[in-house]
């Protein structure tokens, strides 16, 4: 049953205030209109990246980090997610606990591929092609037609097909952006009168708050905006609305619950442990001389950086204006009614969320040249051109709707298909790809060999050069994986190593000390040769 269907209490609760709003389809066609693109994407995925099913792929760098705090997940006892270069580690663990399901699943249980990394892949694909999932079942709850369902679809792939790797790269940067983009879509749909949709905000801001501190920022103060446009309405009889919604609104509320308590739980748990964990460092680092410091001109630019990547930041100013502008026209003169006031919504939304992330280049954000920081505002762009398509699709006669909907959509998958970064990158100095590709290197396995040899048992202490510490993450997983024991010697790389690979002072004395640098020093044995180092011993 629908919201629009359910019995009225006497007190409106709070989030029925959906006059305007369509009601809803039912539960069971939305899943399937979900499914099928979802399926569609990974499916893609998994062909464009086949070589992922026969090709054994040893991750290093930030990959093997990740993998490092991976392999804790798959034993339960990972509670902080990845790390960051200013010396802490981000929120709560949940992208990475999906990652070690993957890798369990798909390697260690089924067997279809041949190394843990790959298993890894195939299930980021998954995850992102759920979240374009789920804004396309946002969009047919409220166009209750799959050519509007289309629109969604091709809107958000669009932004695939420009930046290609938000699907295939399990670089979190990139892993971010289609998680924010649904969190975007679901808050506009809460906000004009579905709150069914609740669950996916609640679901995709966690996620969020778990992969990156500034999220800390982001989710709370748009929840709080949506939840003052849903509780407006209802200022007069707050109080009865609220209990009104509690005792009626199950289905909205029970999810958000129960959500909020899964991925709460390991952030509680740490901070319980550890008080007050990371967000002491969150804390300081935010009141550092390291965050921000920008003028309001420099976070401008980085704003229209997500709408034009290049030169001239005053082109980006006018595609934003003039993208706005047409998206409202549309929204006003075009859209059937019911739908005008979800598309208002998110354009109100998009609106805060732009607003948010200029506070954040001004106040959050160390250095502006690395726009990593930002990939997922490409979100503002794509919602826009969301709310155009949409708009402009169910403005037309059903059939040549259909018919456009069916081309957009068939076109941006066309796209995204022959892109070439829909190829997951294994080499990230290769300098076709950007630096986020992934770093794997074919002679860990042969290295941890050749020093579990050498140290005859014994704890091996490794000691290395700055530059090849990627090298270290890539052996450490590959020793954990095959049970050789190893550790590095100075503790001031915990924060990418965890303290599980830190040696204690019983390890360096009765361990055995091999060296890993970029180039051999003279005079010394080389042990094995890696990708980007060499490793030296005694």
């Amino acid at each position: 049953m629908s919201i629009s269907q359910e019995r009225e209490p006497a007190v409106p609760a709070v989030t029925a205030g959906t006059s305007g709003a369509p009601a809803q389809p039912g539960r069971r066609g939305r899943w399937w209109v979900m499914v099928a693109p979802a399926v569609a994407l990974f499916v893609l995925l998994c062909i464009r990246n086949r070589f992922l099913f026969t090709t054994r792929l040893y991750e290093a760098a930030d990959m093997g980090a990740n993998s490092i705090l991976i392999e804790q997940a798959r034993h339960f006892t990972l509670l902080v997610g990845n790390y960051s270069r200013d010396h802490f580690h981000h929120p709560g663990p949940a992208y990475l606990y999906v990652q070690a399901a993957g890798e369990s699943v798909f390697w260690a249980w089924w067997h279809v591929v041949p190394t843990a990394w790959n298993g890894q892949l195939l299930t980021v694909y998954a995850l992102t092609a759920v979240f374009v999932a789920l804004v396309v079942g946002v969009g047919y709850g409220w166009t209750r037609s799959l050519r509007g369902a289309a629109a969604c679809f091709a809107a958000v792939v669009a932004l695939a097909a420009v930046h290609p790797a938000v699907l295939s790269s399990d670089w979190m940067p990139y892993l971010y952006v289609l998680t924010y983009v649904a969190f975007i879509v679901a808050a506009g749909s809460v906000v004009a009168g579905h709150g069914r949709d609740a669950w996916i905000m609640t679901l995709t801001g966690w996620f969020l708050i778990h992969g990156q501190a500034c999220f800390l920022l982001f989710v709370p103060v748009i929840s709080c905006a949506v939840l003052a446009a849903v509780l407006w309405p209802q200022r007069h009889n707050l109080g009865a609305s609220v209990r009104s919604f509690f005792a009626t609104q199950r289905r909205v509320w029970v999810p958000v619950a129960v959500i909020s308590a899964v991925f709460a739980f390991p952030i509680i748990v740490e901070l319980v442990l550890h008080w007050p964990g990371y967000f002491g460092a969150y804390l300081r680092f935010s009141s550092s001389s390291k965050a921000g410091g920008h003028t309001i001109t420099q976070a401008v630019r980085e704003v229209l950086w997500s709408w034009w990547p290049y030169r001239h930041a005053w082109i980006g100013g006018a595609i934003a204006v003039a993208g706005y502008a047409i998206a409202a026209a549309v929204t006003r003169w075009l859209a059937p009614v019911p739908l005008r006031r979800f598309l208002t919504a998110l354009l109100i939304v998009n609106a805060v969320s732009s607003l948010v992330f200029l506070y954040y280049a001004m106040a959050g954000i160390d250095d502006l040249s690395r726009h990593y920081e930002g990939y997922f505002y490409w979100s503002a762009p794509a919602i826009t051109l969301l709310v155009i398509a949409v708009g402009v699709i169910e403005a037309m006669p059903w059939r040549l709707g259909a018919a456009a909907a069916i081309a957009a959509a068939v076109l941006v998958f066309a796209a995204v298909a022959v892109a070439p970064q829909t190829h997951t990158s294994t080499n990230s100095s290769d300098p076709a790809v950007p630096s986020s590709g992934a770093d794997t290197d074919a002679a860990l396995p042969g290295a941890v060999s050749a020093l579990a040899v050498r140290s005859d048992g014994r704890m091996i202490v490794l000691r290395f050069d700055h530059d090849s510490w990627g090298e270290v993450t890539g052996f450490l997983v590959q020793a954990e994986r095959t049970g050789v024991r190893a550790c590095v010697a100075n503790p001031v790389w915990t924060f990418i190593v965890t303290s599980q690979f830190i040696c204690t002072s019983s390890d360096i004395a009765d361990g055995r000390v091999f060296w890993i640098d970029p180039t051999a020093p003279r005079g010394s044995t080389v042990i094995a040769r890696l990708r980007n180092a060499v490793v030296t011993g005694p």
